[in-house]
């Protein structure tokens, strides 16, 4: 019976915290942005997105050559290409149903960046969607930036 239970605690620790769905807006973005804090990222964090937002990340990968840069050139969730992120708040978390909206803000360098984020509810949890900077001078949504890529690579 005790090598039963230690078998269970090591098949459980052994899950990836990814296999969970996130209850709430909240703790999907929590989630989701605790690897730039403890330095451990995901290997996949397609379980972050909804089928809609990793479309358009299959897509690019489809559409960009060996040995190129896709549509993205930095990572849209810190807004830059490396991070020193502290004082993360989410904040203006709006639900409507299978719909979510959740603002993100933190200092990343010393410069303040607040996203917005559109979530929804898919297989039970939560997900991302879409992501727009809002940073004044600075501003983009994720969607956009595929769609301009894919309309770039199409006119090749």
């Amino acid at each position: 019976m005790r090598l039963f239970a230690l078998a269970a605690a090591f098949v459980a620790l052994a899950v990836p915290a990814m296999a969970q769905t996130f209850d709430t807006p909240e703790a999907l973005l929590e989630a989701f942005y605790e690897p730039y804090f403890i330095g451990e990222f995901y290997e996949d964090e397609t379980p972050f997105r909804s089928e809609a937002l990793q479309a358009l990340y299959e897509r690019d990968a489809e559409n960009t050559p060996d040995g190129e840069m896709g549509a993205l050139s930095f990572d849209p969730f810190i807004d830059g290409q490396d991070f020193d992120i502290y004082a993360f708040r989410i904040e203006a978390v709006a639900v409507d149903g299978d719909l979510a909206t959740a603002g993100v803000s933190f200092t990343n360098f010393g410069e303040p960046r607040q996203l917005v984020y559109d979530l929804v509810l898919e297989d039970g949890g939560w997900r991302i969607d879409d992501v727009a900077s809002v940073t004044p001078g600075n501003e983009y949504r994720l969607s956009e930036i595929f769609a301009d890529a894919a309309g770039e690579q199409a006119a090749q």
